[in-house]
């Protein structure tokens, strides 16, 4: 995963005078006359050949320069770039440098060797990076030039068509039936502009060694100002890849793959981090036109891979998938894309049960009804682990459940204060505590209470606080205030930095006002 695990010597296709890099760098960059350079190529990557620059003490990348000197200048999570050399005499070709980032790069989409949780922080960390992307001011950027801006949807059909057709080694129906279609049924929507990336995949980000955080966006080479959806699209479209072995081994599928948000889960946090108050656009056709550029885009490189100048080892495999995902692109363009599937907060298999019954019984008894208690049917105590062998993240979706209902969280007996107080007991509580309180708690039969709200301060700021506890031999001396110390619902959570609890029994629930 490590960026530096994928170099390999420089392919005699693509090697260049390194005493001429040598000599053009000494005094321009932090690489003093007397030291040797070495140079090494990214074995990855399916187009221009990117190197691995050394001295001694730096590292270096060659890439594209203008866009990422304006992100990084912007703080956004880019190598730093530093020279930019449009002298074809110093390697035959113009070139720039940029800062070596030392993180965590994943050629396999999936994410193998990372938890399911770890996989969606990856991921949701990744759709953040985009979407902030998509908010930068082009104007502030100083790119308003990069690119032509609106009809974006249009002239990328047009490029990669072009593009497919310039690298065709044979006539592939589907290709010219595809880029018929989409010229045919552009968005209508198409006059949004921001900055795109082009190519936005979880292979050209690099993530923090630990953390699931992005240090930096590779592949700057597709960029320009257009349709921002077209960069969603192209994120989401392995969530939507044909499951055909030789596609999925080339390119990568992410269905199945657990821990990895739906797609709906990613668009919904794109939405949040970008501010949008309406649903977006539906994706067929962004999607459809990400499939045909990366079909174009494989067809390029095994047209590469015939004059024998292609990047990628595997490049004769590109040949083979060609129509397939033709295909699929015309699928995607006139069906329906699948429903949400939630892969974000997994469940565990006795959870998942449990919810089922949950959502049965909410929509049989509570919600036409509301008076049939759960209790006979199993459905009780759900939020105690040590009762209902449900873990905190099982108890999450049942809670959302019954939230849709205000009675309904009494009927399972998993309401608040109770739900809270009845765990401190079973976890701090003496044995007669339990048995004084706990159990009849547990069984229905009595109402806890808390004691909030002091007078005259805000007391759901804990430094706000007030009332004091302290102990005297045997007794607790309380020294302040409370109100509304009752066991009905107070409109706050338990977790509302609550100092006493009182137990009560149910028929004192109505004279405990203090």
């Amino acid at each position: 995963m490590n960026l530096l695990g994928d170099m390999e010597e420089v392919r005699e296709e693509h090697k260049f005078n390194v005493s001429q890099l040598q000599k053009y760098l000494s005094g321009k960059l932090r690489v003093p006359s007397g030291e040797l350079i070495t140079v090494r190529q990214y074995s990855s990557g399916q187009s221009n050949p990117t190197f691995l620059v050394q001295s001694p003490a730096e590292s270096f990348v060659d890439r594209e320069y203008r866009v990422q000197k304006a992100l990084f200048s912007a703080g956004f999570p880019v190598a730093q770039p530093l020279l930019l050399c449009s002298d074809d005499a110093v390697i035959g070709t113009e070139f720039y440098l940029m800062e070596h980032v030392n993180g965590r790069i994943f050629r396999d989409i999936r994410l193998p060797g990372v938890s399911p949780a770890e996989r969606a922080a990856l991921y949701v960390a990744a759709v953040e990076v985009l979407a902030r992307l998509h908010s930068l001011s082009l104007h502030e950027l100083h790119l308003l030039d990069y690119g032509r801006g609106h009809a974006y949807c249009q002239r990328q059909v047009s490029t990669w068509t072009k593009q497919y057709q310039a690298s065709a080694h044979q006539d592939i129906p589907a290709m010219s039936e595809l880029s018929s279609w989409l010229g045919h049924n552009l968005p209508s929507h198409d006059d949004e502009v921001t900055l795109v990336h082009g190519d936005y995949r979880i292979d050209n980000l690099v993530f923090h060694p630990t953390e699931a955080r992005v240090l930096a966006v590779l592949d700057w080479e597709l960029s320009t100002t257009g349709q921002p959806m077209a960069d969603l699209a192209y994120f989401l479209m392995p969530h939507y890849w044909p499951q055909e072995p030789g596609l999925i081994s080339t390119m990568g599928s992410l269905r199945g793959v657990q821990g990895v948000p739906s797609p709906e889960e990613l668009t919904s946090v794109y939405r949040r981090c970008r501010g949008l108050e309406c649903d977006l656009p539906p994706l067929n056709f962004h999607l459809a036109l990400s499939v045909f550029k990366m079909a174009a885009i494989a067809q390029g490189v095994y047209a590469r891979h015939l004059l024998g100048n292609a990047s990628a080892p595997n490049a004769v495999e590109f040949g083979q998938i060609v129509e397939p995902l033709a295909k699929a692109a015309l699928q995607l363009a006139t069906g329906s894309l699948p429903g949400p599937e939630s892969r974000l907060f997994l469940q565990s298999p006795q959870g998942q049960e449990v919810l089922r019954r949950v959502k049965d019984f909410m929509r049989e008894h509570i919600l036409p009804a509301q008076k049939v208690m759960a209790k006979g049917a199993g459905l009780w105590n759900l939020f105690l682990p040590a009762v209902s062998g449900l873990s905190q993240l099982d108890y999450a979706h049942i809670a959302e459940e019954t939230g849709r209902c205000v009675y309904a969280p009494e009927v399972f007996n998993c309401q608040a204060p109770d739900t809270g107080n009845m765990e401190v007991l079973h976890m701090f509580g003496s044995e007669e505590q339990k048995k004084s309180w706990l159990e009849p708690l547990l069984r229905g039969e009595i109402r806890s209470c808390f004691c909030m709200t002091e007078p005259g301060v805000a007391s759901s700021d804990a430094t706000n606080m007030e009332c004091s506890l302290r102990r005297e031999g045997e007794q607790y001396v309380v020294n302040g205030t409370k109100w509304w110390s009752s066991a009905t619902w107070l409109g706050c959570g338990i977790a509302e930095y609550f100092q006493l609890v009182l137990i009560i029994s149910w028929e004192e629930v109505s004279g405990a006002e203090r």
